[in-house]
């Protein structure tokens, strides 16, 4: 894929040169990184796999709104938090809830379905605090 400009939008988005850029709007700047040069292993099966339940899970725009508030406020008492946005701030408790209870959850199997049956503290962001 080339690098492009989008109409609208304040930044560069693609891949250019073994790296990829992407506009940050939390941020209003544009972030660049290196494309990832790593062997296909096992692990990177299994953590693909885990990623993709994570996303299938696919929570309420109200949740994620308690997150962004969640993470607006953490970032306000604490300069040192270095999360981008919502989405890792999640992804981080879903793996800190693993392994605190893992007889319960198992990120490769888990569905939403599983967290409102079992009552998991990820259910809210006021219980997963």
């Amino acid at each position: 894929m080339k690098a492009h400009v989008k109409a609208g939008i304040k930044g560069f988005s693609g891949k250019l040169d073994g790296a990829i850029y992407y506009y940050h709007p939390r941020l209003k700047r544009t972030l660049m990184r290196r494309a990832p040069k790593m062997p296909i292993q096992p692990q990177n099966l299994a953590y693909r796999n885990i990623s993709r339940q994570i996303k299938a899970i696919n929570p309420s725009e109200a949740y994620r709104n308690d997150f962004r508030m969640y993470l607006n406020s953490l970032m306000d008492r604490d300069d040192s938090v270095r999360l981008p946005s919502w989405y890792s701030l999640y992804i981080k408790m879903l793996w800190a809830m693993q392994a605190k209870y893992p007889q319960q959850v198992n990120l490769k199997t888990i569905t939403k379905e599983q967290i409102v049956v079992q009552n998991l503290p990820c259910r809210s962001v006021k219980a997963a605090v």
